[in-house]
């Protein structure tokens, strides 16, 4: 039974790890695609205005990859207790960094509205 549920974990794990590599590539992706919005802007000498409907919807888009971001990590945490209540925790599965100890903190976002 022990070994069943560490092939369980270690699917599970296999799968969860990229994913949260994934989430941070695509924040990072999110950012570059954001200053090259605004560097084309400038180059282009095109009014501050320009694209300003696209900048918001690239910010909320941004804040809907935080807080995915959040909720997976949160999962990762409640995934390690469970980790723990089968008998598995000392077991690792070859986490990039430390496993979150507790839920993600999480402030507000929202995106300014226009004046």
């Amino acid at each position: 039974m022990r070994n069943e549920r560490l092939a369980i974990a270690r699917r599970i794990a296999a799968l969860l790890i990229p994913h949260e590599q994934e989430i941070d590539d695509a924040i990072i992706r999110n950012a570059r695609l954001t200053m090259a919005m605004v560097e084309g802007r400038r180059a282009a000498k095109a009014p501050l205005t320009l694209g300003q409907q696209s900048l918001e919807l690239i910010a909320r888009a941004n804040a809907s990859l935080l807080e995915a971001r959040s909720q997976v990590a949160n999962a990762h945490l409640e995934l390690r207790d469970a980790q723990f209540a089968l008998g598995l925790g000392a077991v690792s599965y070859g986490d990039y960094g430390e496993t979150p100890t507790e839920p993600a903190a999480r402030a507000p976002l929202s995106v300014v509205q226009a004046a």
